[in-house]
């Protein structure tokens, strides 16, 4: 309900293999805010809360026990939204 007030741009990201956030939860937000135009929603199919890739199989706590990095995509579609973003 919040975020329905805010009038700045908004990136929302989900993991898809995230078993915390779900994606029950993202299409609360997609439903609520997806028809905005400054508004972005991505998801990401194989990887978890943390944006890495899980452990593989059921998405649980077990994905974190694996050392990992945040996927490239996510860093690289957060800098985009930045640059088309920021106002020059």
């Amino acid at each position: 309900a919040l975020a329905k007030t805010l009038k700045q741009p908004m990136l929302i990201l989900q993991g898809e293999s995230d078993y915390q956030v779900t994606m029950a939860d993202f299409t609360l937000w997609k439903d609520a805010l997806g028809k905005r135009k400054n508004v972005t929603l991505n998801t990401y199919p194989k990887l978890t809360h943390a944006f890495m890739l899980g452990a593989g199989g059921k998405p649980g706590p077990q994905d974190y026990e694996k050392p990992n990095h945040v996927d490239e995509a996510v860093i690289s579609d957060i800098r985009n939204w930045i640059l088309k973003t920021v106002k020059k």
